[in-house]
C-alpha cells in the first residue's frame, strides 16, 4: 500500500488518487507489452476490487 499513500499525498481527492493510479499501473503494464483492453478486461477489475473500498468509499 506504499503506492497507495504516495498517489494519496499528491493528488488534490482520493477520487484523483484512484484514476492517477490506475493509469500509472495500466502505462506500466502497456510498457511491459500488455494492451489497453487486456488491462481493462483483466486488471481493472481486480484493482476496482482493491482499490475502491479504499479510496472511493463517503469518508
Amino acid at each position: 500500500m506504499e503506492i497507495l499513500r504516495r498517489f494519496l499525498e499528491t493528488s488534490p481527492t482520493r477520487f484523483d488518487a484512484y484514476v492517477a493510479l490506475q493509469c500509472a499501473l495500466m502505462r506500466r503494464y502497456v510498457n511491459r507489452g500488455g494492451t489497453t483492453e487486456e488491462f481493462c478486461e483483466r486488471l481493472a477489475p481486480v484493482y476496482h476490487r482493491r482499490y475502491a473500498p479504499v479510496l472511493l468509499d463517503s469518508r
